[in-house]
């Protein structure tokens, strides 16, 4: 309450104007009075704090300003705290829940702080047999009113396997904070073995090949090559016996052709010539991973973050002769910026959204996008206010879904 008094000479009237960071969510009643001369009276100050993460917890100065009608530069201010309490709310998502891999397999952890003051929260992680490692990146974090925060997720069973089926290997992470429970997060990796299924019949068409090719060289090349070199060595015998020039046997020396004469040797061409053989050599990549459960190929993710005032856009090019179907996208707002979200493939657009409207957006299509191979996904920002304390937005897609 604040009492306003008249200590000019004629009638006044009075407008309360209240000024101040509480200024949005405070209101004065009656906000306009008309005084005698020495006159009083009381208003009312009424604060109504919105539980909204924009008003922070704390001590907040507020001012109160009689303006006179009569005489303005005469006009009064009245100054004051008010303290605003806490109010805790939060969310935690993990992305994705179902990951895959052989050996190990990666996870999102996102903290989204919708209260009005500060938390910190610890990141810790079990299964139900106690044997798998579970790693964090960073394992704690502070997350201001409006905000979210990431953290990196490793997950990494006690063992592998060579062959087998696939294995489920389910887990239960939990972001704590102080004074409030923690907030569960299953999820689960879908181990597969080293050596996909086909191995081995690879390996044995491998031999097969390799035994067919040796059967039509001893068959087939190497009796074909002998016949060749004979054709061209018996003429060049013919010319020899021909000339009377004697041959050196195998082994000896020429024979002599008689007392004073002078000796010759000769010596004969080879019997076979030799040739450069060309094997073609049967290569086999192991690359396939079997248990995927869509005819899109192997799981696959990828994250486009934008900075307007560094990087205004971001995208990702599907190499050539892939194609990247999206199923999942979740879009991601931290700091509460306000402006446009546009997810393009190509120059087609694909999303189209105001980042006012979310913080934490989560999509699933049943038919996915499809991305061929040299098309690009290209994520642009349009700007219009950063969020509390920021100087540029930030904002950023994860994509999830399968390319082959």
């Amino acid at each position: 309450m604040i009492r306003v008094r008249n200590n000019g000479s004629v009638v006044d009237q009075f407008d309360m104007q209240v000024l101040g960071p509480a200024a949005a969510w405070t209101t004065v009643e009656p906000a306009s009075i008309s005084l005698l001369p020495g006159a009083e009276q009381s208003v009312d100050v009424l604060f109504r704090p919105a539980k909204a993460s924009d008003v922070l917890a704390g001590r907040t100065t507020f001012a109160v300003k009689a303006m006179s009608h009569e005489d303005p530069d005469a006009s009064s201010v009245e100054e004051g705290v008010i303290d605003v309490l806490p109010y805790d709310e939060r969310a935690a998502e993990l992305i994705p829940r179902t990951s895959k891999g052989r050996r190990s397999a990666a996870h999102e952890i996102a903290v989204d702080n919708r209260g009005n003051a500060p938390i910190v929260v610890d990141l810790t992680g079990v299964d139900p047999e106690g044997t798998m490692g579970i790693q964090f990146d960073p394992p704690q974090l502070t997350v201001a009113p409006g905000t979210a925060q990431f953290s990196k997720v490793r997950v990494q069973p006690a063992k592998s396997f060579w062959r087998g089926q696939n294995k489920t290997a389910p887990f239960t992470l939990f972001v704590t904070g102080q004074d409030q429970p923690p907030i569960p997060l299953d999820g689960s990796m879908l181990q597969i073995p080293i050596l996909p299924k086909w191995f081995w019949k690879a390996v044995i068409v491998v031999l097969a090949v390799l035994l067919l090719l040796v059967i039509l060289w001893f068959a087939l090349v190497k009796p074909q090559i002998k016949s060749s070199a004979e054709e061209v060595i018996a003429p060049v015998e013919e010319r020899l016996d021909a000339a009377s020039i004697p041959t050196v046997p195998e082994g000896g020396a020429a024979e002599e052709p008689g007392a004073g004469a002078a000796t010759t040797t000769t010596t004969s061409p080879a019997t076979e010539s030799s040739t450069n053989d060309t094997t073609s050599t049967t290569q086999t990549t192991v690359v396939q991973e079997l248990g995927a459960s869509s005819a899109y190929g192997d799981p696959f993710s990828v994250r486009l973050e934008v900075q307007t005032g560094t990087n205004p856009s971001a995208s990702y090019s599907v190499p050539v002769g892939m194609t990247f179907a999206i199923t999942d996208i979740v879009l991601q707002n931290p700091q509460g910026d306000s402006g446009r979200l546009t997810l393009l493939r190509d120059d087609d657009v694909l999303l189209e959204l105001s980042l006012e409207n979310f913080r934490l957006h989560d999509l699933h299509t049943i038919s996915p996008y499809i991305i061929e191979g040299g098309e690009n996904v290209i994520l642009t920002i349009t700007c219009t206010t950063p969020g509390p304390s920021a100087s540029q937005c930030v904002d950023a897609a994860s994509l999830a879904g399968f390319q082959q």
